[in-house]
């Protein structure tokens, strides 16, 4: 069985390891171990050690909450704002096509 390696752009790859980083230094400034962490998120030590390495394989709900644990506000700190942005941008996509991509039109010039 052969593992599907998803290709990660430069972009992306600062952009975790520096959520990793603040996750981190927001980590330390609470007092919390990795271990203490890791329970409070649900996973483990070696989880949260990957995680502030800005690894792209730990999963994007386990570094959400991870960030929430220790206080990194993610799209807001007020829940009533980040349910009414959920909301707005839900009733958005409802409007908008349900496929991504178009379909090519060929124009009649033949005048």
């Amino acid at each position: 069985m052969s593992k599907h390696i998803a290709l990660i752009s430069t972009q992306t790859t600062i952009v975790l390891k520096t959520l990793g980083n603040l996750i981190k230094a927001a980590r330390i400034e609470r007092h919390f171990s990795q271990v203490d962490l890791g329970e409070r998120v649900g996973v483990s030590r070696y989880t949260i050690s990957t995680l502030e390495k800005g690894d792209p394989s730990v999963a994007i709900g386990t570094v959400f909450e991870a960030a929430i644990v220790v206080g990194i506000p993610l799209m807001g700190n007020d829940p009533r704002q980040i349910t009414h942005l959920s909301q707005a941008i839900a009733n958005l996509v409802q409007i908008l096509p349900s496929k991504g991509v178009s379909k090519k039109v060929e124009l009649d010039d033949n005048f």
